[in-house]
């Protein structure tokens, strides 16, 4: 749980500081290798991140940073 507010107020503060959409901070904080594998974990292993990815998914479809590989989510 402490990660997960950890990259909540990541993405908050790329995006004040870069004025950028929660899209684009995400994109930017992914460019990170720490926080791409924790992400990677954190959408295959956690159930409500699952969620959040899969509606990420939806939402942004061919812009979306995550994509399904067989059983597997992984991030572009």
């Amino acid at each position: 749980m402490e990660d997960r507010n950890r990259w909540i107020l990541h993405i908050k503060e790329l995006r004040f500081r870069q004025g950028a959409s929660i899209l684009e901070a995400e994109r930017i904080a992914l460019s990170d290798p720490h926080w791409r594998r924790w992400v990677e974990r954190q959408i295959n292993t956690d159930e409500r991140c699952h969620k959040f990815a899969r509606s990420h998914m939806k939402a942004n479809r061919e812009a979306a940073l995550i994509y399904k590989d067989g059983e597997m989510l992984k991030l572009r």
